[in-house]
């Protein structure tokens, strides 16, 4: 079977289900959440469009894509003797956002009609709804962006991130094939590595955009800062720029001087000393690793990639062994 669904199968007894509100009704359920960010719509249409190619029936609703599998059933009616067959069918929801919910459930086999003499409906719905999600993830943007995703956060090489990508989803329709000697997909916009950019300091890369700072520049002459974060920055420093939509307070001078990243969920990646335990913490995925080549600290960081997914739970402050991390809770 798919073990992108191992152990993640569950019967919902509940109508009630993470993100949305589904009649269930006892109905089997399956939910797998991809650590990636899908919003921008020219990739939310690429994803539908390589769907449709691959046979299935696809549609959208506000943040949602629902990519249907029908397929027909053929045997015996019980009361007349009869040859019979009726289509059945099951969707995959597709939740986007800056994290992605792949969900079905298995309906049924009322919800067709008075089709008893189907057999095995629920392990080939189960079958079926597997493969469509194995499908999503090896031949859409999704894949793209959890290779570079694995790449970044797991430290892979790009053989090793697109075989952990094969060997998560080997259920996949007419898999798309990738090779480690292709050119790398771009990142998504919350996990993007950090790049040459120009010297200045805090200039705008272009109108509009996200990111307004460099991570590489002239400070080479730092040392180490030792904790605790102070709790009062807000009120000393200043918003000198983003860094994919992430505030950055100075001072700042990279590679050396990265000052406090965040508006809720704060780092002060100056002291920030990359040994993880923040993302290990984290129940809901807010962090990933940010390369910082040059800093006396270290040369990666944690970068609070999805602060908008923070629950403020605190775990990360409170596990941080330099005191590196601030919660501030909205209202």
């Amino acid at each position: 079977m798919s073990t992108l669904l191992r152990d993640r199968v569950w019967t919902m007894l509940s109508e009630v289900a993470k993100r949305g509100v589904y009649p269930t009704h006892g109905n089997k359920i399956g939910l797998f959440r991809i650590p990636i960010e899908l919003t921008d719509k020219a990739e939310i249409s690429s994803v539908m469009s390589d769907l449709r190619s691959g046979g299935f029936k696809v549609d959208s609703h506000a943040d949602r894509i629902y990519v249907t599998k029908t397929w027909t059933e053929t045997g015996i009616e019980h009361v007349s003797g009869e040859e019979t067959s009726a289509n059945v069918d099951v969707t995959v929801e597709i939740v986007t956002g800056e994290v992605v919910d792949l969900i079905y459930q298995i309906r049924q086999l009322e919800y067709f009609g008075d089709n008893y003499w189907i057999k095995d409906y629920r392990q080939k719905a189960d079958q079926n709804a597997k493969i469509i999600i194995d499908t999503i993830i090896r031949n859409t943007r999704i894949g793209d962006k959890l290779i570079v995703y694995y790449q970044k956060a797991e430290k892979l090489s790009a053989e090793g991130a697109i075989k952990k990508l094969t060997e998560l989803a080997p259920l996949a329709k007419n898999p798309k094939p990738r090779s480690a000697t292709a050119p790398a997909p771009s990142a998504p916009a919350t996990t993007k590595p950090a790049q040459a950019q120009p010297a200045m300091v805090a200039q705008a890369v272009s109108s509009g955009s996200n990111t307004t700072i460099s991570l590489t520049g002239t400070g080479t002459s730092y040392s180490k800062v030792d904790g605790p974060i102070d709790q009062k920055f807000k009120e000393k420093r200043q918003v000198v720029g983003t860094y994919n939509g992430i505030k950055v307070w100075g001072p700042l001078d990279p590679p050396g001087q990265l000052g406090i990243w965040g508006e809720n969920v704060c780092v002060d990646l100056d002291i920030c000393i990359a040994d993880g335990a923040c993302i290990e913490a984290c129940p809901v995925n807010v962090y990933e690793w940010l390369e910082t080549p040059g800093h006396p600290a270290s040369e990666k960081k944690t970068f609070m990639a999805r602060e908008k997914d923070c629950i403020f739970c605190l775990a990360c402050e409170n596990v941080c062994p330099p005191q590196a991390v601030k919660i501030f809770k909205k209202g």
